[in-house]
């Protein structure tokens, strides 16, 4: 029971942790991408035997050319059974033949010459003798006991002349080439050649019996040889080929299956090769092979998106839908025509998922992203699939590299068009690389193509809002749209407290002509430094910026209540943006634009006034927390730089930037910055970069002469009097 318990307590443990949870997403989405490729293989792929009746109608889902196996076999075949056999030489054969009957001469001998045996028996063991070869070479017309005798009672010469008609025999018949296949041929010969011999039949009889029993092949079979001959002929036999064209009709419905059906089929990859089991853990096992190397690549270069649980439920929501939508579009009949459905594989909107993740994620994931994508829609076209996966490639990054320098908001729409551009030209290519495309299928890929962009720009307009508000994402769509002047809050700026509104657009002017030179976002710090001070519009008139014309109200009260009121904004500010449902990015300037810095002005008020010391310096400190990123970091810096600037009376070039650079020094002494990721190579272009900017906006004057004045003047007045 303690065993059971503990495990339920590690179970849940495990799977209600954050990483068990990051786990079991991305299990959810495995299983997903894979059900949705393998669906592809289970809807299209048959397993058909020769005989049995085809259950539906099938046709070629490609234009491909395919090899008729049965009849290239057949030819194959035919030229296999045309090789000739190899042979090799025997150069030892006419010795061994001459052997061979000179051994038989020399048992001859010795049963004649054998004083121990009587003529009868010496008659009886040569017919032995002749008789085994004549019964071993069925030998026809041949008496073994006539022969015996003949070889009983002949003289030595006859001996002689016996052997010597022999060996000129066997000799004129061996310098022939003979095989094993030709022997029976060659000793059917002996006859003829034995009769141009002047001897007795009986002598003429044993040269021939002697010939057969001498005669062999001089030449030898080589297989190995052969073996090859037999190879090299078959490859020299092209495959009978033959095209078939997309959409064309293989086996109809309740036709008899024929095994040069399952061939053209196979070759097709419509029959499959393999079990319903193997197909599906084939494509596990790839699609497993794919996300591992995708967070691999996050893990190496994108770390911090990686631990972010919310943006990686978006990737795999967004890579999910898009297949999703790939799978759909690739099962959509147009008409009757299979060649024209053949292409709805241009229809495929990944330029839209590539959009969302470069808009809502990051530019470099998404190409990552579409990378990815373009492989799994090669998987689920169902012709060539090379068109199809250069087309979702190309516009996808065509995507990704528009949104990446959004500017406004009607960027997104225009992207539609650039898309359908890129789009047309890719499928020009693709038409004239594989698949030759003319005239009603060229126009009706282009068509898809231009409907592709639209339909990419409308589906990452019609979602964007909707992921944004979903998974707490600022994109930059979110951020021009916070950028305009017409909203809310900076129209009220704008009305109610003018001098924060001018010091806003100024601080965010300031601080944006720095951002893209040390990496950090520009529009986000634009709009951060818009927001920044929102706090102010509880009390606009308690900050200085606002007094123009007006008492100061500090001078009534104590520095302690005025350094509450002034580090109060950013409490008014934080309540104001959550209550405006601004997002959680612009919230951070409006929390760590002054760090825990000191309200340095009412700090030195309060210990005028107080001279025994008992001034608490941290109840004249803001709350923080620090800057935690260079973007806020640069607003915290140009809000107390312009500040700074604009109180000097004689704003020089150098004074400008002596007074940049001190303010600067501050804040990093201060401790302001220690927890952003500001290096000081960034300072000082941050220091070059604002003295720049203010110096061109704080620029002196040229004093006109007075005469030179008087006469403008005079000028001005007659041009008033005429009317121009």
């Amino acid at each position: 029971m303690i065993s059971f318990g503990f495990l339920r307590d590690y179970l849940r443990k495990t799977i209600f942790s954050s990483m068990g949870r990051q786990v079991f997403i991305y299990l959810g989405f495995f299983l997903l991408v894979t059900f949705i490729i393998s669906s592809n293989f289970m809807g299209t792929q048959v397993d058909l035997k020769p005989g049995q009746i085809s259950p539906r109608n099938i046709r070629s889902p490609r234009t491909a050319i395919i090899t008729d196996e049965a009849r290239t076999k057949e030819l194959q075949e035919k030229a296999a059974q045309q090789v000739r056999k190899v042979y090799r030489e025997d150069r030892e054969a006419q010795a061994k033949a001459e052997q061979d009957v000179n051994d038989f001469l020399a048992q001859v001998n010795q049963i004649r010459q054998n004083e121990g045996l009587t003529r009868t028996e010496k008659i009886n063991q040569l017919q032995v003798l002749v008789s085994g070869i004549i019964d071993t070479y069925s030998l026809e017309g041949y008496q073994a006991s006539e022969l015996a005798t003949y070889l009983t009672d002949a003289s030595e010469d006859d001996m002689a002349s016996v052997k010597e008609g022999t060996l000129i025999t066997l000799n004129h018949l061996m310098s022939q080439p003979i095989t094993e296949e030709a022997l029976p041929t060659i000793t059917g010969q002996v006859k003829e050649r034995a009769k141009m011999l002047s001897y007795l039949p009986q002598a003429r009889s044993v040269v021939e019996v002697m010939t057969v029993k001498a005669l062999r092949p001089n030449l030898i079979y080589d297989a190995a040889a052969t073996e090859d001959a037999i190879e090299e002929a078959v490859k020299q036999v092209l495959p009978v080929q033959r095209t078939i064209q997309q959409g064309q009709m293989i086996i109809r419905e309740g036709d008899p299956v024929t095994q040069e059906h399952i061939d053209i089929l196979k070759q097709l990859g419509v029959q499959r090769s393999a079990s319903l089991g193997v197909t599906l853990g084939g494509v596990a096992m790839f699609v497993g092979i794919v996300f591992m190397l995708s967070i691999a690549y996050l893990r190496l270069y994108h770390r911090d998106i990686l631990k972010q649980g919310r943006l990686m439920m978006l990737l795999g929501l967004v890579f999910v839908l898009i297949v999703a939508i790939a799978k759909g579009i690739m099962v959509l009949q147009i008409g009757d025509r299979p060649e024209i459905n053949a292409l709805v594989g241009y229809l495929i909107p990944v330029s839209a998922g590539s959009m969302l993740v470069a808009i809502l994620i990051n530019p470099q994931v998404a190409y990552l992203f579409t990378i990815v994508a373009a492989v799994f829609v090669g998987m689920l076209s169902q012709g060539t699939p090379v068109p199809f996966v250069a087309n979702a490639f190309v516009s996808g990054a065509v995507g990704v590299l528009w949104v990446s320098r959004l500017n406004q908001t009607g960027d997104l729409a225009r992207s539609g068009l650039y898309i359908a551009g890129v789009n047309i030209l890719t499928i020009l290519a693709m038409s004239m690389l594989y698949t030759g495309m003319t005239g009603t299928m060229l126009l009706t890929g282009i068509f898809f193509g231009i409907l592709n962009g639209f339909l990419s720009a409308i589906l990452t307009i019609g979602l964007l809002p909707y992921l944004e508000t979903v998974f707490s994402v600022t994109s930059m769509v979110k951020l021009l749209e916070l950028s305009n002047p017409n909203q809310e809050l900076l129209r009220r700026l704008l009305v109610e407290a003018p001098g924060t509104y001018h010091h806003s657009i100024m601080v965010g002017n300031l601080a944006e002509s720095a951002a893209e030179r040390i990496g950090a976002h520009p529009l986000l710090v634009r709009v951060g430094a818009y927001y920044h001070d929102i706090g102010k519009l509880k009390r606009p008139y308690f900050f200085v910026e606002n007094q123009v014309g007006s008492d100061n109200p500090h001078e009534k009260i104590a520095p302690s209540l005025s350094a509450l009121i002034i580090t109060s904004h950013i409490k008014d500010g934080v309540e104001l943006a959550r209550e405006k449902r601004l997002p959680p990015k612009i919230i951070e300037f409006i929390e760590q634009h002054h760090g825990d810095s000191l309200v340095r002005y009412f700090y030195c008020r309060a210990l005028e006034e107080d001279r025994e010391g008992n001034v608490n310096q941290e109840t004249f400190r803001y709350e923080g927390p620090k800057p935690q990123s260079k973007e806020v970091a640069l607003v915290m810096l140009a809000d107390s730089v312009e500040a700074a600037v604009r109180s000097l009376q004689d704003p020089t070039p150098g004074r400008i930037e002596g007074m940049v650079r001190r303010i600067i020094k501050e804040r990093l002494n201060d401790g302001q910055l220690e927890e952003c990721d500001l290096t000081f190579r960034d300072l000082n272009i941050i220091a070059e970069s604002f003295s720049k900017v203010l110096t061109g906006i704080y620029h002196s004057r040229i004093e006109y002469p007075e005469t030179l004045a008087q006469e403008i003047e005079g000028r001005k007045g007659e041009d008033e009097s005429s009317g121009n």
